[in-house]
């Protein structure tokens, strides 16, 4: 047996052994390289893997940009909030890994900003048309190219000419770039152009200050976006489009016209003639094979497959939605995509769904989107709520939603700018206004969250198919004015709303699993006269939607994957 090589190194109690580094992400500086080797833990209980350079780092490091004193390697005090600190070359955020830290000062830094530090001078910089010099000693200031003030020392880059000072980080800001958030290319300039109102961010509706640098659009709107805004990763697609040509973007019909009523849709192979409603097949069992909502609950017309034994049916909506978009929340352009026999997750709202998807074009990004949320632009005109709703940040953490009240730190939100009002996707997607039988003779109008004029406390209101009791002030319902009618939201569309019935397959389940789950269920409309037991709930299944796996009914998609099969 080969005897293996173990290397001691003062900045890991374990021993290491060599190996190649090509697909993982070393421990200290975050960072995954081709081709590069590096070394692992040896002990079988530690995961410690480290590029060879990094290794190497020197423990103590006399750097020129902090000459007072000795910079000490170490672990990034996450304990101590170090995380969200600066560092202090290029005044992004530490985050993780390793860093060199002065223990007498503030001063701290990368480990790769402190291994290959900023150029001393910059000839042409791309956010300045004069040289740069790099100031050696950090200090807090307000930065010409963005207009942000940090709370941390950081290195500024200085122009000897005409005193503008950068952070190291905006010396190359791109010149022209297209962000998701608006339609038109926009260009940065050192400051705003004239005007008699004031300029307002276009991602974040703050105000934008005309002695700093920004991004504008390179036609006639008045569009404008702060620097740091316009280059947020969920923004910008990092692409500099400076002397790169706009090309037209080719537009491709969803359907094509065989006469006023009669269409042929690229995802079916049969003709689709536009309905009315039938309330003679108003069961619950039929689903638009787009957004995968009952047919029952929707108010508006259908496209219907001529072929009678087909059932293939569709919203007017969903029929025309288009086969690429854009996102205000992904920088990429979308593309409307099928999920055939599998479930998938929504990246925006993290809910299982069936049916269609926008899909990401490229080939590395693997960002998905149900129908109904990528349908969701700003500003948005929420029937819950007088003021617009816009997406400000991508970050809401602890902040509860008004309509479903639930605090679930990785949803995302669209908020108010006039009030503390916010909604999540969940609640943002739902229909405005639901058929609940077909003897109704009025729709139910979505309604609550505290964005009306509706009042909780001693005003209970009751609802008509769980038959409890009902605060307006708290979550979402549906209402008829006229036919003093109130149902729970989640009671009459369910829980899991954005699943059609069919039999199903589930990517994500490992069928080697202990203990073992299914792979394959099949999802049922609950329109029988005895309602199934759930096996996991232990109570007759309440909604409109039922999912069957081996025999067993379950009346959720968290009770079939969270239940224990032996």
């Amino acid at each position: 047996m080969e005897k293996r090589e173990l290397v001691h190194l003062p900045i890991h109690r374990h021993p290491l052994i060599p190996r190649d580094m090509s697909i993982l992400h070393c421990e200290m500086c975050l960072i995954r390289q081709k081709n590069s080797d590096g070394y692992r833990c040896d002990s079988q209980t530690c995961l410690f893997v480290i590029h060879r350079e990094c290794a190497e780092s020197p423990l103590e490091l006399h750097h020129p940009y902090h000459p007072p004193h000795p910079l000490a390697l170490r672990p990034l005090d996450h304990d101590l909030g170090e995380a969200s600190q600066l560092c202090s070359f290029c005044a992004e955020k530490l985050i993780g890994g390793w860093v060199y830290h002065c223990p007498d000062c503030k001063f701290i830094v990368h480990l790769l900003c402190a291994r290959k530090p900023p150029a001393v001078d910059l000839v042409q910089p791309k956010s300045h048309g004069h040289k740069l010099f790099l100031l050696p000693k950090p200090r807090i200031f307000t930065c010409d190219a963005c207009g942000l003030t940090l709370d941390t020392p950081s290195l500024p880059c200085a122009c000897l000419q005409c005193g503008v000072i950068l952070h190291g980080s905006c010396v190359g800001l791109p010149r022209v770039i297209r962000i998701s958030r608006h339609h038109h290319r926009l260009r940065y300039a050192s400051s705003p152009p004239p005007s008699h109102e004031a300029w307002c961010c276009g991602v974040c509706r703050k105000a934008v200050d005309g002695q700093y640098g920004a991004y504008f659009c390179v036609n006639s709107c008045r569009y404008v976006v702060h620097a740091k805004c316009a280059t947020r990763k969920d923004v910008w697609d990092g692409e500099d489009l400076e002397g790169m040509p706009e090309e037209p973007e080719d537009v491709e019909e969803p359907f094509e016209v065989i006469n006023d009523k009669v269409i042929r849709h690229f995802i079916h192979e049969h003709h689709l003639q536009l309905n009315e409603v039938d309330s003679a097949r108003l069961d619950g069992s039929e689903h638009c094979q787009i957004c995968a909502l009952s047919i029952r609950i929707h108010p508006g017309n259908i496209y219907r497959c001529t072929q009678c034994d087909c059932g293939f049916v569709l919203h007017e909506t969903c029929a025309n939605l288009p086969r690429t978009t854009w996102h205000m929340l992904h920088p990429h352009r979308l593309k409307l995509q099928t999920c055939g026999t599998e479930v998938d997750m929504c990246d925006i709202c993290l809910r299982h769904f069936s049916g269609f998807k926008y899909d990401c074009g490229r080939e590395d990004c693997y960002f998905k989107i149900d129908v109904r949320c990528a349908a969701v632009s700003e500003p948005l005109l929420h029937i819950t709520h007088p003021h617009p709703l816009f997406s400000l940040s991508n970050l809401f953490r602890g902040k509860a939603c008004s309509g479903c009240k639930e605090t679930d730190s990785f949803s995302t939100k669209m908020e108010c700018i006039e009030c503390d009002f916010c909604l999540c996707f969940d609640c943002i997607t739902l229909p405005p206004k639901v058929r609940w039988y077909e003897q109704d003779r009025h729709p139910l109008a979505l309604g609550g969250g505290g964005g009306g004029e509706e009042e909780g406390g001693e005003n209970w209101w009751w609802c008509e198919i769980c038959e409890e009791k009902m605060d307006p002030g708290e979550g979402l319902y549906y209402t008829c004015d006229a036919c003093c009618v109130t149902v729970h939201a989640h009671c009459l569309l369910g829980a899991d709303p954005l699943m059609k019935t069919g039999h199903y397959s589930d990517p994500y389940v490992d069928p080697d699993s202990v203990p073992p789950r299914p792979t394959e269920f099949e999802t049922l409309a609950n329109i029988s006269c005895s309602r199934p037991f759930c096996r996991v709930c232990r109570r007759r299944c309440p909604f409109p939607t039922v999912f069957r796996a081996k025999g067993h009914h379950f009346c959720t998609y968290h009770c079939l994957n969270f239940c224990v099969w032996f």
